[in-house]
This record gives C-alpha cells, structure tokens and sequence, in this order.
C-alpha cells in the first residue's frame, strides 16, 4: 500500500484568540493537490488513517449542527470552543460531545464566523495559508481570503508582494501595530532609548512633518530598517504610517538571511562599540543568529565568583487580605496625583479608613501599630511585582541611587544642550524681602512633597532627617549673613510626637548658641504638625509615644501621650498649610512684582534663543 502523508497544521486551541500556526510549512504529499516532500521531511501515515480523520471530523460537525442548532460551518468553528476532551470527540467519542452541548452552544452564539476567521487570520497571517487558517476552522478558502483581502485593505495585515514588484508597487500605508521588531533586533542591536535627545528630536519631526521615508519591512510584517521611526509612531500614538515591502525576506522562514539584511540596512546608524562587534559578526558569518548568540553569551561573561542564590522560591498568594489589599490599591489610585508615595504615607491613609480589617478570616483591626505597618509594607511589595499598582508609584527616598549624567555619543549631547540652551532661569523671588525665609523639614519623604511649594517662592529647604546635622545649620546661618537681611525666619515641618515637637526649638537654640545669631534676628516657627491641627483637622487616632524617648515625660505633661506624624495628613493638606505659613511672614505685594519681572524676562530670553538658532542654522548651511 502506498504510503501518503495528511496536510499537517498545528493543533486547535482552545481559542481563536491564542491560534498558532507554524513557521514555515512543511512539504507534503496531501490527499488532495498537497506538495511532495523529501523522505527526510516527511512523516508517513497510512492512507485509511487520514480518510478515517478527515470522516471522523466531517461526522463530528455533522452532530454538533444538530445538536446545537448551527449550520454545518458554524459547527465547524464550535471544535475551536472545546478543551481537549470534546476535540477528541471529534474522531468518533460522540459521548462526550453530549456533555459539551450546554457550554458549546452559549459560547458559539456570542461571536460569528467572520469574527472568528478574522481573529485566526490576524494571528496566523505571517506563516499560515488561507487554506491551512480555513482547514483549522472548518470553513471555506474563499471565507478566508475573503476576510483576508478586507484586513489588507485596512492595513491591520500586509499585502502579499512578488520580487518582481518595482519599489514603488511595494509601498503600501499600513496601521502601526501591523509590523514590529524581531527578536532578533534585540540581540544585534540595543533597544530604542525614548529619552535620548536624539530621539526626542525624531518624535518632534514626525509630530510636524509626518514619517518622510518609509519603513523597510519583511513579507511576514517584521522591521528592517526604520525600528526609531516606528518607535516614534507608537510614542505619538500614529495609527497608520508608511511601509516598503520587502518581497522575498522572511524572518520565520531564514533568520539567518534576515540578520545579515538587518545589519546591511543599519549600517549608518550611530552605535557604540558591542553593537559594532555583533555586526561585523553577523556580516561575516554563515550562520549568523547562532553566531551572534555564541558571541554576545561569550563577551558577557564574567570572570568572578558569583553568590549562589540558590533554588526559585515564589511569593505565597494573597489569600486572608483581600480587604486590605483592595484599600491599598484603592488609596495609590486616588492619591495618583502625588506620586510617588511612601509605604508610610500609605499607611496613614489607611488608618482613616473606618472598619478596616488587617485579616479578612480572623477580622483583625487595621489599627496604628508596628504590625499592621508591615503588613502594608509587605503587600505593598507584593502588588507592585505583581503589577497592580505601578512601581513608580512608591518610593523610598530614603535610599538614593546614584546614576550619572552619560551619553551615547557626543551628537545627543550636543542636542540636549542646543535644545536647554537659555532655559531654566529662575529669578529669585526673595530678593526684595526684608526677611531671609528658610523651610526645615523633619523627613526626606516629607521634603519631595513639599519641594514643589519651596520652589514656587524660591525659599531653600533642608532636610533635617529627624535632628540636623551641624554642616546644614552652619550653611543656612552663611546664606543669611550673605544675604545682608535683618531677620532669619525658619518655619519648620516635623511629627507631632516627643521629637518632633522638641526639634523646633532644639534647631534655634544651635542657630543662637553655636553660631552667635542674634535672638532678636531669629524667629523659628513651626508650621506643621500642631496639637492644634491634630484636634481639628479630625485626624485618626495616633500611636502611643515611645517611653524610651528623653523627651517623652515633657511631651504627655504638655500634650498627652498619642503621638501623630506628618503623614497623617494627605499631601495636599501639607501643602496648603506650609503654603499659608510662607505667605504669612512675606511682603506680597513685592513678591507679586518679582513674579512679574520673571515672566517678562522669560519672554525676552525666548525671543533670544529663538534669534540664536536661527543664526546657528545660517552658519552651519554658509559651511556647507
């Protein structure tokens, strides 16, 4: 008997949204107009097995249409709906189709069959034929094709193209999400930093002129030459923007052909030193993906002892609060405006949420203790691996990183500069004071939140991080003695507990004592947070002070012993407060006049800037 091989695809999934078709296509002899295969390619079954299939299929779908009341091509997409169970039935196990008929039947409803061909074309358009996409759904060539001219002409797919095409019969406008990078560019060459200035610049020329030269892509829709550009786009949101096709080149069936005309296309582009390595690599190798591998694993090796980490331990899933979990997410959404948060500042907001429980099976109180803060720090950790809250949105100021100001060529940095040229003048708006005005913060948290109003009056602020040091005292004492005004005014942000209500004074007596400020020069006033503003901004219950404080006996005589910091008020509370206090001891009027002046010398430093390009420009086309 002789031997044939069936039509081979890949198997059905459970949805259209997931279908997956393979890369290149085998070569076949199928029962019907199938192409021959070598015998190394092929796979051979006997011939009553691939009718026994093909029947079996053909029988199935017969029963599902009627059973469920669909047409016999409808009932041909319902095998997309099954688990793998009811695909079986689809062979001859009929008893399981009976199990199936209330689930198949509501889900086929939902969606039709140009819908279904059409999400199977947009998965599978790149390796898949139309007779492959109709064979998995069971419907018609003619549906697919049909469908698949319609996405064409809306650019969401490309066009199939002939070598034989001119390059103007190849361009072809297309929507964004049509074509993407391959993976392969990432192993070549480093991925598109958005904040270059270079790029930057490219995203402002195509906002005013439009994408000028087309993308170069692959017959399968995958990025030659043009990965900035279409890196712009998706920074601008373009919906539609130009393509050259290139017939011939695909990346799924030779990536090794499709690297080397990667590295030919980008050839100009500006590189550092390891992707100017990896391409001469891929440029002189036959096997280059495999190469460019081997070379990059081999340059990125260290010669060191690493720590053994030992084996992968994942994070427990959040079971016994959800509760919890729902407010944490709830109060970084409505505070989205002040990001980034601290965990503490978080923890706040959630005491002044009444009934909140830490557990939702014991039904723990949320209260102010050291407990439920580490359960807020815990699974504020969580949510941001996770993803359902950003990373951005938390903070730790306390643990600053270091990154330095380098760039990848010496042209970005000449741009950067070009474009900040003349920018960034402040006036400073203290100058016709009478009074040298200084803000001390208890907290580094508290400081970022509060940088935004310092900077609107130009006041310095220093950071005391709890006591202050001597250097900052000794640096605001020189500032008011260079600045030749009568009184130095310190208003000062700190907790309301023994150390914060002590740190005012404490800082004045050093200002006086240590530094020989005259006490009739120095006015220290504390702006936030006050036993008055505890008893009538309704805030939550504080904590208990800590006995272990020296301060702690003066602080319960005075005030009682509950104990409230900073973050017990919301950011915009702290800043209206602070505001109000810096307004309470200046000269408004001249201020106001100090903001007056500053805009108008804005607007002339813009007509400047604007003189000086256009002289640049002139220059650099006289050179050329």
């Amino acid at each position: 008997m002789s031997q044939l091989v069936p039509h081979t695809h890949a198997p059905v999934p459970r949805s259209p949204a997931h279908l997956h078709f393979p890369g290149p296509r085998r070569k076949a002899l199928s029962i019907r107009g199938m192409r021959k295969s070598s015998p190394a390619q092929s796979r051979t079954v006997p011939r009553c097995s691939a009718l026994s299939r093909v029947r079996g299929r053909a029988r199935a779908r017969e029963e599902i249409a009627a059973r469920s009341g669909v047409s016999r091509d409808c009932a041909g997409l319902e095998e997309l709906q099954l688990p793998n169970e009811a695909r079986l039935a689809m062979t001859g196990h009929s008893e399981d189709l009976k199990k199936r008929k209330v689930e198949m039947s509501g889900e086929v409803r939902q969606r039709s069959k140009s819908d279904l061909v059409r999400d199977a074309i947009l998965d599978g358009w790149r390796t898949a034929s139309d007779r492959e996409i109709a064979s998995s759904l069971g419907v018609s060539n003619r549906t697919v094709s049909v469908q698949r001219k319609r996405l064409t002409a809306d650019g969401e797919i490309l066009p199939r193209v002939e070598s034989t095409h001119s390059v103007l019969a190849c361009q072809y406008e297309v929507c964004t999400s049509a074509i993407e990078p391959a993976r392969l560019n990432d192993e070549l060459y480093d991925p598109v930093d958005e904040s270059e200035p270079s790029f930057l610049a490219l995203v402002q020329s195509i906002r005013e002129h439009g994408i000028l030269e087309p993308i170069v892509v692959s017959a399968d829709g995958y990025i030659l030459s043009g990965h900035r550009r279409h890196a712009a786009a998706q920074h601008l949101r373009l919906e539609r923007i130009p393509v050259r096709i290139r017939a011939g080149v695909s990346y799924d069936q030779d990536p090794d052909e499709f690297l080397r005309l990667l590295a030919s296309f980008n050839r100009q582009r500006v590189k550092n030193t390891a992707e100017q390595l990896r391409e001469e690599v891929v440029l002189m190798a036959d096997d280059s993906c495999r190469q460019v591998r081997r070379f990059r694993r081999s340059a990125a090796s260290v010669d060191a002892e690493g720590v053994d980490l030992g084996k992968r331990r994942r994070r427990s899933a959040i079971r016994d609060k959800l509760e919890l979990r729902s407010a944490i997410v709830q109060v970084v959404i409505d505070e989205r405006r002040n990001w980034p948060l601290s965990d503490r500042a978080v923890f706040y907001r959630l005491l002044n949420i009444k009934g909140l429980v830490r557990n939702d099976r014991t039904r723990l109180p949320f209260e102010n203790s050291e407990s439920s803060y580490d359960d807020v720090t815990n699974m504020l950790t969580r949510l941001r691996l996770d993803g359902s809250i950003p990373f951005e949105s938390i903070a730790d100021e306390t643990r600053p990183v270091v990154i330095w100001d380098t760039h990848r060529c010496v042209g970005d940095f000449v741009r950067r500069e070009c474009d900040q040229f003349l920018m960034g003048y402040w006036r400073n708006l203290m100058q016709s004071q009478h009074i040298w005005l200084e803000l001390l913060v208890e907290k580094n948290t508290i400081a970022s939140q509060l940088k935004g109003v310092a900077g609107k009056y130009t006041v310095p602020m220093t950071s005391g991080r709890g006591y202050s040091s001597l250097p900052p005292r000794k640096d605001m004492v020189d500032r008011f003695r260079q600045s030749g005004r009568e009184r130095l005014v310190v208003i000062v942000v700190s907790d309301h507990d023994p150390e914060g209500a002590d740190i005012p004074g404490s800082f004045g007596v050093s200002l006086r004592d240590d530094f020989n400020v005259d006490p009739d020069q120095l006015r220290i006033i504390k702006a936030a947070l006050t036993a008055e503003q505890v008893r009538t901004m309704n805030l939550h219950e504080g904590q208990l002070s800590k006995e272990s404080s020296s301060r702690y006996q003066r602080f319960v005589a005075a005030y009682g012993n509950r104990a409230w910091e900073l973050e017990s008020l919301t950011t915009e509370q702290l800043r209206d407060i602070v505001e109000a206090s810096i307004r309470g001891v200046l000269d408004l009027p001249a201020f106001e006049t100090e903001v007056e002046r500053e805009q108008r010398e804005q607007e002339e430093l813009n007509e400047r800037r604007r003189q000086l390009r256009r002289a640049l420009l002139s220059s650099g086309e006289d050179i050329e």
